[in-house]
């Protein structure tokens, strides 16, 4: 039940943040991207991948992450909306990407994804330092 709760409250979160965008530069400078590329046909691994993050929801929710899927080199949001995008993404890439908010890719890794590691990354960018001191004054 808990599980159910915390993917029912991701996909909400991720829909709010998501549902006017159908670009990826629309997110330039408001979020960062996580994108979760799948070259299998079940996208067993992007599966897990997204409830590592369901599972962590409010620590990725902090630090402005959107969710998006790669496959076939379609671009896609939680509700199946497709995103354009012009910059190259891995084709039949398994792993996951982190765009920053400035639009560049920060991580490009094969699966198994590690939160820990990108919220390293995210906490070691100087927008998001920026951002922390700004939250805590």
């Amino acid at each position: 039940m808990k599980k159910l709760v915390q993917i029912i409250a991701s996909i909400l979160l991720m829909n709010i943040q998501m549902s006017h965008s159908q670009d990826l530069s629309d997110y330039q400078w408001q979020n960062r991207v996580l994108i979760l590329s799948d070259a299998g046909v079940d996208r067993r691994d992007s599966k897990l991948a997204f409830e590592q993050v369901t599972s962590q929801i409010d620590a990725w929710k902090e630090r402005d992450v959107v969710v998006l899927f790669l496959a076939n080199k379609v671009l896609t949001t939680l509700e199946d909306e497709k995103i354009k995008y012009v910059m190259e993404l891995p084709d039949k890439f398994n792993g996951y990407l982190l765009i920053g908010k400035d639009g560049r890719i920060k991580i490009n890794e094969k699966y198994p994804l590690i939160p820990k590691k990108v919220f390293d990354c995210i906490d070691g960018m100087p927008m998001r330092r920026s951002e922390m001191k700004e939250r805590n004054q």
